[in-house]
């Protein structure tokens, strides 16, 4: 199971250096993107008040990830680095 923390990010960014940890680096990105995807969908489904708030947060982080998953096949991994730091730095956000 994953759990996505700024923590967690930190090190993925860290170990997207690693050329031997490439593909499991993409499945990583993946799995968040998959995850945070699911969670906009129930927020998006949901009718509880803070939902607008955790929606737009959620938004984002998808666009984010989809982002950095795209500059990945791209071969950016600067890009990447500088993607997951923002998406890094919006998670917590409307808690």
């Amino acid at each position: 199971m994953l759990i996505i923390t700024k923590d967690s990010v930190k090190v993925l960014k860290e170990r997207l250096r690693s050329s031997n940890e490439a593909s499991q680096c993409r499945e990583e990105l993946k799995k968040m993107l998959e995850i945070k995807e699911a969670l906009l969908w129930r927020a998006d489904a949901g009718s509880c008040c803070a939902v607008g708030c955790t929606a737009t947060i959620l938004s984002r982080d998808v666009q984010l990830l989809e982002a950095a998953l795209q500059a990945f096949e791209e071969g950016d991994a600067s890009k990447v680095a500088w993607l997951l730091e923002e998406f890094a730095s919006s998670q917590g956000e409307c808690a």
